[in-house]
């Protein structure tokens, strides 16, 4: 075996002046016959040889069960050149070269280098490294690199050219290898050029055409050519190549001229990543000192765009025509503001505008524009207000106040105005900085506001907000009435109705609690009736299996929603026509959400339909004139401008039908809805059966529907029926409802909970329900009375701990609550045993107030977590709400068991380390390679694993700081819940070994490159002023380092992965098959994996 120093000196004894081979040079040969698969070796059921082409084609029916090979048995290739025609779809392929076995030739797996072929357009033609330690992607198409160490890529600068490909057409790939210089051409142009230093560098090896796991998929080569490189053959192959001399040394990154693209136009549509077949134009570069930042915007009845400045006045221009940009002569601005009152002179032209900005909400609707403001530095003021033009003059002459609204400051006040679905209405949006207008009309939600916390919670931003904040309200076109729909958003911007008319939005997330249990990412609601989404402040935020909130279609990450849309009357291809489409401002992300029907309800998949770094989009609309969709960026004043996406694909982009699905669920749910309208009538018998039955339907959102339906009944018609209800599905909803419903009645919920054989319920649902219901009835009726208390203590003790650490979170807090004896032993044991932060951040949190049950030693125990727990990383306010549980642990030690000890580790300092999620540290186990562990995997993961470990290693290897998985965890990298229905074991395993291998669009990072010649690799968190604030470290989502845009040179897709490697050295074998079966589970402990 050649050792990693004789390799690399092999390579350059090899390349003694330009890197080339003194091997005798060859005329080009073929390596196909056009006939047969003479000369190559592969898994005939996949490879076959057609119309002259060979053809390798994997199937539902058929897959590959991992990447696999069709090989070329001729010499090992070392200088040479390559070519062929190839095209491919359903999945990406690749050409091996300088590639070694993994196992037997006959396995037909290999491991090296790869000319990749991926649909994406930044891959197309890049350098993978295929099972090749930890490399995973080397370089990227148009980059040019110098390779040094698996993840040490330097970037010396940019190849080729911004030609889209389309890998279902024949292109030609070609492969220029001399040395330690490759090279990839597509369509004889260069998309990567690679100065391979690394000390694992393959000198020699296997060719191959590559078949990869996955998705059916379907790969043709042909016009196979091969020649063998030396000496001035080599000099020559690459002159042509590149068009000039190689040289002896790789040029080092010399400063560039600023990217003055980033300071004077938005950004080129060239750097943004966007769907198969879509094209992407940007209409307009919005001049900030003239016309500032765009974040809102509307059609009017003549097809004009209307646009709203954030810190100024609105504009309106006509739609340029396809092929067309905006004409900046035809954009007039018809009302005036200022950023604060004072600040700039109007122009005489501007003296005569109305006097309105700073809008968030703009609705052409019932002969009038409604613009919602949200500032207080507004002359208006924040709130709804309707402009007229009464002289019909085609200018708008008069401001009509639908409604001022209480906004406590920031952005998350007024947001987005559209028509509802009955064209008699309109919807108005507004964050959780705006306050209930005291004159509302009427709540669908039922008026039983609460923070329903058993311990007061952590607050560290909007200290002292209470519910009902973050509400979507129904108004009529004079804002006579204001009837709230639904409470308990975050800061949900916009929202829109499909043709069913239901109702969805997107809301946000709070970026400084990532890491916490009480975080929660970004996410798509179904808004029904009724609902309160469970927004409360700090730590207080009602968990998604709470059956008195609704929960999300689905989660999407990290980020700042904006603008939504769905995609009808686009001349799109019908899955996009009916996808709902959301924009990530922050991350500069328009996702494509696909919904489907389940029940009364849908379930959501997300899909990265455009991308770049910057690309802080705002507002999207489809104009249905030209079926296609507009898209507005801007806000806190970086660079605005106006894009416009077309079809030109070759799908049919005929108007698609709805979804079919639900139709009888969503009915019965309505039907339920009708009982929280405006002068409903009090249900009468028959009616309140259905409604009480309803409480026991599998649907989420019937259950959900019956029980609001319940509450806004007058509870002495209901309260009885609670005594003969036998069915614990039912029991447990309406006893959630009496809770709320009425104070009095605590004794009572309290005393039917303890008749329930808990460990019979057949669901964590129904478990959790029941816990629920305990909950409420002490957060709305206090402590029992001493002899119900002993009973209650008593039959929690039977049943805690519990299975879940769902249900231990909620049982600890009621034990806290009761100040059980047995709450500290059991609550440190769940502390100690606990398989991450958040868990852990859970526990501790429910023991803070606990005065009884301790000993000297649990409480030591305690307060040493602090001192580990100063290294966990999180958001902003982690260590906020660390200091909080910890001072109010302190205040609840008495005077007499504050011993000097004690004291001692109180006044130990956290620890600022890498985080550890064990009370243990862990030691070294082995550097791990899929070499080692390749064989644990060949027929997949083996069953009866041990689930409690599975999670245990999930929080060992830091799993959580980054990722969720069965709603635990970060966000700032791919949701793992379903990971196991995507990949293979061999795949999966392979991910966590080699970040890089596949790195998510969603969570993929940017290499800045500065004007004085440093560069950083991360992602763009956040933006103001044309100022980026860039994390560089996933594993500290808060740390951010900020780069004004005048400063770049360059943004460019990064080959190298934010996740660490390494995280599985301290685990063995049987921790590894655990941690994977937990991933392949999805977190679920009744997967058969477990069995």
């Amino acid at each position: 075996m050649i050792n990693k120093s004789a390799r690399l000196i092999l390579l350059k004894i090899i390349a003694p002046l330009f890197g080339f081979s003194q091997l005798p040079a060859q005329s080009s040969v073929d390596l196909f016959n056009g006939k047969d698969l003479t000369g190559w070796i592969g898994k005939q059921e996949f490879w076959r040889v057609e119309n002259g082409t060979i053809v390798g084609e994997t199937t539902k029916d058929k897959p590959t069960n991992g990447n696999t090979f069709l090989i070329w048995k001729g010499e090992q290739v070392q200088d040479f050149e390559f070519s062929c025609m190839v095209k491919f779809k359903g999945n990406n392929s690749g050409v091996q070269y300088r590639s070694q076995p993994v196992g037997e030739l006959k396995e037909y797996v290999l491991r090296g280098y790869q000319a990749d072929l991926h649909p994406k357009q930044e891959f197309f033609g890049m350098l993978y490294g295929e099972k090749f330690g930890k490399r995973g992607i080397i370089a990227k198409r148009w980059q040019r690199v110098n390779a040094k160490g698996d993840k040490d890529v330097e970037l010396l600068g940019s190849v080729g050219d911004k030609t889209e490909l389309d890998g279902t057409k024949w292109n030609k790939l070609s492969i220029i290898a001399v040395g330690n210089r490759l090279i990839h051409m597509v369509n004889d142009v260069i998309a990567v050029d690679i100065t391979e230093n690394h000390p694992d560098a393959i000198a020699k090896g296997r060719l191959g055409l590559q078949l990869h796991q996955g998705d059916a998929m379907k790969v043709q080569f042909k016009q196979i050519k091969y020649r063998k490189l030396s000496g001035n053959s080599a000099k020559e192959a690459l002159e042509k190549a590149t068009g000039s001399k190689p040289k002896k040394q790789a040029a080092k990154f010399t400063p560039s001229k600023k990217m003055e693209s980033l300071t004077r136009s938005a950004t080129s549509p060239a750097r943004i990543n966007i769907a198969d077949g879509f094209k992407i134009d940007l209409l307009y570069s919005v001049p900030m000192e003239k016309q500032g930042s765009w974040v809102a915007m509307c059609m009017d009845d003549k097809k004009r765009l209307i646009v709203s400045d954030q810190y100024g006045g609105l504009y309106r221009f006509p739609v340029p025509e396809a092929g067309k940009n905006v004409d900046p002569s035809t954009i007039e601005q018809i009302t005036y503001s200022t950023e604060k009152p004072g600040i700039n002179s109007p122009t005489d032209a501007q003296k005569k505008l109305l006097q309105i900005g700073h809008a968030q909400g703009l609705c052409y609707a019932f002969d009038s524009l409604y613009v919602v403001v949200n500032s207080r530095s507004s002359s208006t003021g924040a709130g709804v207000f309707r402009l007229l033009d009464t002289n019909n003059d085609d200018q708008f002459d008069k401001i009509v106040t639908i409604k001022k609204l209480s906004a406590t400051g920031g952005e998350h006040g007024p947001h987005a105005i559209f028509p509802s679905p009955d064209g008699k209405h309109l919807y108005v949006v507004m964050g959780n900085q705006t306050n209930l207008p005291e004159d509302y009309t009427h709540s669908r939600v039922p008026e039983l506001w609460g923070e329903d916390q058993l311990s007061p919670s952590l607050q560290y931003f909007m200290k002292g907000a209470v519910a009902p904040l973050g509400h979507i309200a129904q108004i009529d076109p004079e804002g006579k009435t204001w009837d709230v729909m639904s409470t308990g958003f975050r800061n949900q911007y916009d929202a829109a109705i499909n043709r069913e008319g239901e109702l969805f939005t997107y809301d946000a997330d709070m970026e400084w609690d990532m890491n916490t249990p009480w975080y929660r990412p970004t996410r798509v609601n179904h808004v029904i009736d009724g609902a309160d989404f469970g927004w409360r402040t700090g730590s207080g935020k009602f968990m998604d299996y709470c059956s008195d909130t609704f929960g999300t279609v689905v989660d999407v990450g990290p980020g700042s929603p904006t603008g939504v849309s769905f995609g009808y009357g686009a001349k799109f291809p019908k899955k996009y026509q009916n996808a709902f489409f959301i924009s990530d401002w922050s991350y500069g992300k328009l996702y494509a959400v696909h919904l489907t029907p389940k029940g009364s309800t849908y379930v959501g998949k997300v899909e990265e339909f455009a991308s770049a770094q910057p690309f802080p989009l705002t507002d999207l609309l489809v104009n249905p004139k030209d079926g296609a969709m507009y898209i507005a960026v801007g806000g806190r004043k970086v660079q605005s401008g106006l894009y416009r996406v077309t079809y030109i694909g070759k799908e049919a982009t005929a108007a698609a039908k709805s979804m079919p699905g639900g139709e009888e669920a969503r009915k019965r749910r309505q039907a339920l809805e009708s009982f929280v309208q405006k002068n409903a009538k009090p249900a009468n018998k028959n009616q309140l059966n259905k409604i009480w039955g309803s409480l026991g339907a599998k649907d989420r959102g019937i259950r959900h529907a019956a029980r609001v339906a319940l509450e806004k009944q007058p509870v002495k018609n209901w309260k009885n029926r609670l005594d003969s209800e036998k069915n614990p599905v039912i029991l447990s909803a309406a006893m959630i409802a009496l809770a709320r419903s009425d104070v009095k009645s605590g004794a009572t919920v309290l005393q039917k909970v303890m008749t329930f054989k808990y460990r019979d319920l057949k669901s964590r649902q129904q478990k959790l329900d029941l816990l629920r219901s305990i909950t409420l009835a002490l957060t709305r009726g206090g402590q029992p009375q001493p002899e119900q208390k002993k009973k209650l203590i008593g039959w929690l003790d039977k049943i805690y701990p519990a299975a879940t650490p769902e249900e231990n979170r909620d049982l600890s807090a009621i034990m806290q609550f009761l100040q059980t004896p047995s709450a500290a032993k059991k609550g440190m044991a769940l502390l100690r045993s606990a398989s991450g932060q958040e868990e852990q951040i859970g526990y501790a949190l429910n023991l803070r107030h606990l005065k009884t049950g301790w000993t000297s030693m649990l409480r030591e125990s305690y307060f040493k977590w602090f001192v580990r727990a100063g290294s966990f990383k999180g958001g902003a306010r982690l260590s906020n709400y660390l200091d909080g549980i910890k001072k109010d642990a302190i205040a609840s030690v008495e005077d007499s068991q504050m011993t000097e000890g004690l004291k001692k580790i109180i006044e130990t300092k956290p620890q600022q380390a890498d985080p550890q999620f064990t009370f243990e540290p862990r030691t070294f186990v082995k550097n791990w390679t899929m070499k080692d562990m390749a064989p644990w995997v060949s027929s997949g993961v083996p069953a009866k694993r041990d689930f409690k470990n599975g999670r245990q290693m999930f929080g060992a290897g830091s799993c959580y700081a980054c990722h969720r998985i069965a709603g635990e965890g970060g966000a700032v990298g791919p949701d793992l819940t379903s990971v196991g229905g995507k990949f293979g074991a061999y795949d999966l395993l392979e991910s966590i070994v080699d970040p890089g291998k596949e790195i998510s669009d969603q969570y993929g990072s940017s290499v800045f490159s500065l004007t004085n010649g440093t560069q950083l690799n991360g992602r763009i968190m956040n933006m103001r002023n044309n100022e980026y604030w860039v994390n560089t470290d996933m594993m500290k989502p808060s740390t951010v380092t900020k780069v004004k845009a005048e400063d770049l040179t360059s943004i460019e897709p990064s080959s190298i992965s934010m996740m660490p490697p390494g995280l599985i050295n301290t685990m063995d074998k049987e921790d590894i098959l655990d941690l994977m079966a937990y991933l392949i589970a999805g977190g679920k402990p009744d997967h058969e994996l477990f069995r």
